[in-house]
């Protein structure tokens, strides 16, 4: 199996990378800048939306850790989303892309948003509430096969891989059993190699907590 990982140098990425690498796949890493040091990574430098069909022709499964950064134009996470469409429509590549707890609904009544409650953090409404849209653009497609993999609300940058996740298919918040609703990066990172091997979560939005 073949993978692009795009930001394959990043906090989720890397990892995304260093997983994939481990199960024996094949790895082709998008990177704006910087470098990738494991020799087994085709690089290609180019970002998110100067990739293009032709980049990523040879890939089984698309993987995507983008995300726009905290003082970037927050619209850009709206149209990450559309080069996603762009690159995958009509093709059986998986589209496996990176969302955000923002844009999950806070219960089961799907009433509220996170993003639209007084908790969410300032700094990040306006780039959930566009990741939210972009998710709702690739809700319309027939044509592509895609998966939103979304984080929980605490996303821990220093947590151990576990290996043991719970995903939720209800486009809500979930908590583990002591309440918490949190994820590690490796833990977030395996699930979305798992998915990639299996092939699984079909045009659906999930989330991913640490147990």
């Amino acid at each position: 199996m073949k993978i692009a990982v795009i930001g394959a140098n990043g906090n989720l990425g890397s990892r995304v990378t260093r997983q994939a690498l481990e199960r024996g796949m094949t790895v082709k890493g998008f990177i704006y800048a910087g470098n990738v040091e494991d020799e087994r990574v085709e690089v290609v430098n180019k970002s998110l939306f100067d990739v293009t069909k032709e980049d990523i022709a040879d890939c089984d499964v698309m993987i995507s850790a983008y995300g726009s950064g905290f003082d970037a134009d927050p619209t850009l996470n709206h149209k990450a989303f559309l080069k996603y469409i762009e690159l995958n429509e009509g093709t059986k590549r998986h589209l496996i892309a990176i969302g955000g707890a923002g844009s999950l609904f806070t219960d089961s009544t799907h009433t509220t948003y996170c993003y639209e409650t007084p908790e969410h953090p300032d700094f990040l409404r306006e780039i959930s509430k566009n990741i939210k849209l972009g998710i709702d653009e690739l809700k319309k497609t027939s044509n592509v096969n895609w998966t939103v993999v979304c984080p929980s609300s605490f996303f821990d940058s220093e947590g151990a891989l576990t290996g043991n996740y719970e995903i939720g298919t209800e486009e809500q918040v979930i908590f583990n059993e002591a309440g918490e609703s949190r994820v590690t990066y490796e833990d977030l990172a395996m699930a979305m190699i798992d998915i990639a091997e299996a092939d699984n979560y079909n045009q659906k939005q999930i989330t991913v907590l640490t147990k």
